[in-house]
């Protein structure tokens, strides 16, 4: 049996075993890494594909779903042009700080905002309010979105008038509730933190949607509605004359219904975050706002997280993305994993073809090194012509006519 140095010995005389040992190694490497890689990236494909049929089904949900809980409000926006009660509101409110036109209450009794004083009005007469509440009870009845659909409102000139229901209690567990006595009179357009969204829905011509949001009942009160949308239909003139004024130009508009939205009950009802948990996935739906800098003077990116994780941690390389056209200007969803996309055993399985390779090349490499001992020891032991006779596996048989067989001892071999 040959030791190291013989077969190193056999190496150095015979460079093709080395360069042949070389040459195949990297010729199975190299298979087996294409072979790795492309499994893992067929693999990794799926994946992403799987997490982006998803993002977009979840998308396409979330759209849907904010499409089915506007429709209440489109709805009231109907019945007040279709019905005579409302036509005439805006004109017993008036124009904010006009002669003649409701005053606001004084502060102490304001609550804190700007309210109008409504009574003698349609909005504090007890008929009115009722008949506004039943058809507010149907039109919330009618949607089958309890504990969603929080309260319906119109508001005439941007003034809240009527809003149903007036202290909420069924739609919350004790003690829980929304009360939303102190929003009578509320002049959204006098009103700076709504007053951008109340200009925005007179001036549109369709819906308006703010949030999200938190609703409290008091500063330091835990939230009534953790994340909720409120959404304005604007309302055109129902008589003559009707104009609602918005830096210096008229428009002819009655004022505008209006829904609070409970959307972190509505994402809680829904089976989507159980999918992702399932499919071992992150997402988070986002939307982007342009904010006004009063300070700076200068419209700012402003992202608000309407569902999923609050912190995403993927990075990009292994986050899918999908936009989503809404109601409520584009939103996106992010789907992510954190230990990402690549198949665990991608890097285990090229080393794995890197060994393999390395073995089989080895193994290789021995058996040409005693093959190439063997013949070495037949070219040393046997005639050119046998050998050659012999390599091609030929019988190596001589005749000879006449011979001679000489036999003989060596004196004193048998004692050694």
């Amino acid at each position: 049996r040959m030791g190291i140095k013989e077969k190193l010995y056999i190496l150095k005389n015979h460079p093709w075993i080395l360069l042949l040992t070389l040459f195949v190694f990297g010729c199975l490497f190299a298979i087996g890494l294409y072979v790795v890689l492309s499994l893992a990236h067929e693999q990794e494909q799926a994946s992403r594909d799987e997490a982006r049929d998803l993002a977009t089904r979840t998308a396409s949900w979330f759209s849907e779903a904010l499409d089915r809980a506007l429709l209440p409000v489109f709805a009231l926006s109907r019945l007040v042009e279709q019905l005579d009660m409302f036509a005439t509101i805006p004109e017993e409110i008036g124009a904010a700080f006009h002669t003649g036109s409701l005053p606001f209450l004084p502060p102490e009794e304001a609550g804190g905002f700007m309210r109008r004083n409504m009574t003698g009005t349609s909005c504090s007469d007890a008929e009115k309010i009722e008949r506004f509440n039943n058809i507010a009870a149907t039109i919330k009845r009618g949607a089958k979105m309890e504990g969603i659909l929080v309260n319906l409102q119109v508001a005439p000139l941007a003034v809240v008038c009527y809003a149903y229901p007036l202290v909420n209690t069924e739609d919350f567990e004790p003690p829980k509730v929304l009360n939303s006595t102190e929003i009578i009179g509320l002049d959204n357009l006098a009103e700076s933190k709504r007053s951008a969204s109340a200009k925005e829905t007179i001036q549109s011509d369709g819906v308006v949607i703010a949030g999200p949001l938190t609703l409290r009942q008091c500063t330091d009160c835990d939230p009534t509605v953790k994340t909720a949308f409120i959404a304005w239909v604007t309302i055109d003139s129902l008589t003559e004359n009707q104009v609602i004024k918005i830096d210096g130009i008229d428009h002819d508009k009655w004022g505008f219904a209006t829904a609070l939205i409970n959307w972190a009950e509505l994402v809680n009802r829904s089976d989507v975050n159980e999918k992702f948990i399932e499919k071992g996935l992150n997402y988070q739906l986002t939307r982007t706002d342009e904010v006004y800098n009063d300070q700076t003077r200068e419209f700012e990116s402003k992202v608000n997280i309407l569902a999923g994780d609050e912190e995403f941690a993927c990075d990009e390389i292994n986050t899918e993305s999908v936009d989503i056209n809404t109601a409520n200007n584009v939103w996106n969803i992010k789907v992510g994993k954190n230990e990402g996309f690549v198949p665990r055993w991608k890097n285990k399985s090229i080393a794995a073809a890197l060994v393999g390779a390395f073995i089989v090349s080895f193994m290789l490499m021995i058996i040409c090194i005693e093959s190439q001992s063997h013949h070495d020891l037949l070219r040393d032991m046997l005639p050119p012509k046998a050998l050659r006779k012999i390599k091609n596996y030929k019988t190596c048989v001589e005749k000879y006519d006449i011979a001679t067989v000489f036999f003989s001892e060596i004196v004193g071999y048998t004692a050694m």
